[in-house]
């Protein structure tokens, strides 16, 4: 008897902390309607409506004030990555005027921003919190200001589609020939730096850059990598803001 009463104990405990999980929830409603208002289709953002918002600074507030122990595994992802461009943004802000996050010193990994009760730098979030739920995927919507970067998205990330927003944006990444680019002609696949600085988390992810990018290709040019060796070189990274 006094083994079936510890088994239903666990089995209720287990329950709850499951139940949990799946009902607790982040709202990221106010990130959402300022990147539809201020995020052009290109990913370009208009920092100074930011600037002004109200609406952002609430914003900011509740990401200092999140309980987040119980979100599940992509509502986590989410909200780190929502956190991380939020953050980038709110520098870029604070030092109205710089053409590109490179003028700051420590933008990366001096500046710390509350998240959750803890004081975070923008790297921290990236490699201590982001890259240790999803370590490939991620670099497709963590957007650090740079004209470089993944496009950012003219809404928030979701808990519930948190992974198909990521891998539409890193087919869009992978698709604009000013970031990476395919040179049939010569058989070089020209990739961006992303690329370079992460190359083993692509590599473990999907077993090399070239079929990385076979992943996120076209049709056609996915036939044409399978078909050809390929050259890869890296494309210098532009850091110049990307504000419109």
């Amino acid at each position: 008897m006094k083994k079936i009463f510890i088994i239903l104990l666990f089995v209720i405990g287990s329950t709850n902390a499951k139940d949990k999980s799946l009902k607790a929830f982040f709202d990221h409603s106010l990130f959402n309607k300022l990147l539809s208002e201020n995020v052009n289709t290109a990913g370009m953002i208009h920092y100074k409506a930011f600037m002004k918002s109200e609406n952002f600074e609430k914003y900011l507030t509740s990401l200092t004030n999140a309980d987040i122990k119980n979100l599940h595994k992509d509502a986590k992802l989410a909200f780190f990555i929502n956190a991380y461009n939020a953050f980038v943004i709110k520098n870029v802000i604070d030092h109205w005027g710089i053409l590109s996050p490179m003028d700051v010193k420590g933008f990366f990994d001096k500046i710390k921003f509350n998240l959750a009760g803890e004081n975070l730098t923008l790297n921290e979030i990236e490699y201590e919190r982001t890259l240790k739920i999803e370590p490939a995927l991620s670099h497709f919507g963590l957007v650090c200001g740079a004209m470089s970067c993944p496009k950012l998205l003219p809404k928030a990330y979701s808990g519930k589609t948190v992974i198909a927003q990521l891998e539409k944006n890193g087919k869009d990444f992978l698709s604009d020939p000013y970031k990476n680019r395919l040179d049939k002609l010569n058989k070089v696949l020209y990739l961006s730096s992303i690329f370079k600085w992460f190359n083993n988390l692509f590599e473990k992810r999907y077993g090399s850059l070239v079929n990385t990018a076979k992943h996120f290709a076209s049709d056609e040019n996915r036939k044409f990598l399978e078909n050809n060796k390929i050259e890869i070189k890296f494309l210098l990274y532009n850091w110049k803001l990307n504000k419109q």
